[in-house]
């Protein structure tokens, strides 16, 4: 047991199959021992950083747009609601191929290069259907 611990210490990132083939043991012993020392996987996060004033600002749209759809029943049928996403051709980290060991969570950060080729996917949706998707270089 102390072994497993020491190979989670010294790199919290190995994966349970290198562990084991690097302490002799099965994959199982591995996790019942892994179980035993409390050691659970973390992924790390990818959060939108918010402002301060956000929360505010959502309940004013959510407080306007009630407002607005009792005076205008057919608004939301002349809105087009579109969104956009960046996808990075050198390929982003895939959080779930990170993995961290440990008894306690590390809130982990992931850092990406900057400057890497990217494509904008763009769509919308509204009352009569789908807009897109559309491809742009960025």
């Amino acid at each position: 047991m102390q072994r497993v611990s020491e190979t989670f210490l010294l790199n919290p990132r190995t994966s349970q199959r290198r562990a084991s083939l690097d302490l002799g043991i099965s994959r199982r012993s591995l996790g019942r021992l892994m179980q035993d020392l409390n050691l659970k996987s973390y992924k790390p996060r990818l959060l939108q950083a918010l402002n301060e004033d956000d929360p505010d600002r959502r309940m004013e749209f959510c407080e306007w747009i009630l407002d607005s759809t009792q005076e205008d029943p057919t608004l939301l049928d002349r809105i087009l609601w579109t969104d956009e996403a960046i996808f990075q051709v050198n390929g982003r980290v895939n959080r779930h191929n990170c993995v961290y060991w440990s008894d306690t969570n590390p809130h982990l950060i992931i850092e990406q290069e900057l400057n890497v080729p990217q494509v904008i996917v763009w769509g919308g949706i509204w009352s009569n259907g789908v807009v897109g998707p559309y491809f742009f270089e960025a």
